[in-house]
Parts: structure tokens; sequence; C-alpha cells
């Protein structure tokens, strides 16, 4: 009885083990076609495994969440941007795309390295205004349990926090 344990036990941590090798591989981090989405043209609907902030009419589909108008301009919420995502862990930028306003990255989980795919349009609404387009999703499975809205409100908390503060600006 104990053996039969003991082999179950070497079997599941053979699996965990590679798993998580599987997921942590530089594959990963690259970007798939159908992942390359520009948000405004986003159609959905929206998978269980994702969570979508948008400025009001921005996106075509509703969001999951508007996302707040902060009082300054789109140069400086980029600039900005930086700070915003500075202490992530695991976190990867694949795409950089300085000329539309856009970043795509990859964030890793903490146990099995599996790979959440983030969306970020840069979006102004007026000459000191701006915001922020976030679609963030799971790349594998068809439950996150709110591990990407967390994620979305949490910058955006961070951001209201940094647009707070005079200095910052």
């Amino acid at each position: 009885m104990i053996t039969g344990i003991f082999v179950a036990l070497l079997i599941l941590a053979g699996l965990a083990i590679g798993l998580r090798l599987y997921m942590g591989r530089a594959a990963e981090d690259r970007l798939r076609q159908s992942e390359d989405i520009a948000l405004a043209d986003f159609r959905g609907p929206l998978p269980q495994n994702g969570f979508l902030a948008c400025p009001a009419d921005y996106c075509p589909i509703a969001s999951d969440m508007t996302s707040p108008a902060l009082p300054l301009s789109i140069d400086r919420l980029g600039e900005l941007w930086p700070r915003v995502v500075q202490d992530e862990p695991r976190l990867v930028t694949v795409a950089a795309e300085p000329e539309r306003r856009r970043l795509v990255l990859i964030q890793h989980s903490a146990g099995f390295r599996f790979p959440d795919v983030i969306t970020v349009e840069f979006v102004a609404l007026g000459p000191e205004q701006a915001s922020l387009a976030i679609y963030s999703r799971a790349r594998y499975g068809k439950l996150d349990f709110g591990v990407n809205r967390r994620r979305v409100e949490g910058w955006f908390a961070r951001l209201e926090r940094l647009t707070a503060n005079p200095l910052a600006r």
C-alpha cells in the first residue's frame, strides 16, 4: 500500500515538473497569430478566461470594466506605464508598437508557468486626458479564477495612485 502511494506521488511530481518545464519554455513567450488583436476592432464574445477593460465607446463589444479617464496626456501615460508594471514578476513584452501605442505582454503564473496574454492600448481621450484599453486572458483553459480581473484592476489602481500624485505627472 505504501509503495503504491509512493509511486503515485512520484508520478504526480514528475507530471508537475514536466508541466512547469513545458509552460516555461521560450515558445510560450511568443505571440500566436490568433492572439494578435486590435482592441478597437475586437469582436466577441469574450471567453470566461479573460477580462476586458476599455474606455467608453472605444471597444465595439461590451467590456467587463470601463477604463478610467486619467488627467494626463497620452504621452505622459506612456511614460508612467513602466512604473505600473515594474514590479510584476514573470512579465515579458512580446510586442511593442509605439506608433500604434500598443503593447502585448505575457505573464506566467508562479506555480506551473501558465501564460496569460495581455494586450494594452494607450487611448487619447483629449489633449490632457488619456486611458488604457486592456485585454488580459489565459492562453489555456476555460477558467482563470479571477486572475485577469485582479491584474487589470490592480494596474488601474496603480495608475490612479501615480496620477493622483502631482509630482508623478
